[in-house]
């Protein structure tokens, strides 16, 4: 069970890794969002038995991961299906915001069940979840409002944050991964 758990966190961790760079060659995105969903898939089916709302993310996860395929696939050819339709786009923005605060939640509850008392995984996955929260909420809102506002600047600067929060979340979910990785090895 333990091997599973591993497994299932693992897959979490490099999801977030996937999502937050970006490595690309001309219009070819090499880690992809997509790529990222189908860990986080893997990393629900290995985790549902452990934590039974995980598996309420599975058709969220799904749909987000069809999305961001059908994303990729269309930079091949230089387009995007962000802004074709603009409810459809911010349906989509919502919805990546609650998988990520929910699955980080219960990631969060399996640290706490599993982790040493003095660890705080759990409170780490937390902050970071709440932060990314608010942070992709205000994105968010300020990419719709960049059509009347000049809120360039901004986003850039929300980027960057972006990116530490991104790499904090990663630091707490491998830290998350080594608790199972020390269990597996007892």
């Amino acid at each position: 069970m333990t091997q599973t758990l591993y497994q299932g966190v693992s897959h979490a961790a490099w999801g977030y890794f996937f999502l937050y760079f970006d490595v690309n060659l001309g219009p070819l995105n090499v880690l992809p969002d997509w790529a990222a969903y189908l860990l986080f898939l893997s990393a629900i089916g290995k985790l549902r038995g452990e934590q039974r709302d995980f598996l309420l993310l599975r058709p969220l996860g799904i749909a987000l991961a069809a999305w961001n395929g059908a994303d990729w696939l269309l930079s091949w050819a230089g387009r995007s299906v962000d802004g074709l339709f603009l409810p459809l786009d911010l349906l989509i923005a919502v919805a990546a915001i609650y998988f990520h605060f929910q699955f980080l939640t219960d990631c969060a509850e399996l640290a706490s069940v599993h982790q040493p008392p003095e660890a705080g995984v759990d409170q780490r996955i937390r902050q970071w979840r709440t932060v990314q929260t608010v942070l992709l909420t205000l994105t968010t809102c300020l990419l719709y409002a960049s059509e009347w506002l000049e809120v360039e600047p901004v986003l850039y600067a929300f980027a960057g944050a972006s990116l530490i929060v991104g790499l904090c979340i990663m630091a707490a979910m491998f830290a998350l991964r080594r608790l199972f990785r020390e269990k597996a090895a007892e």
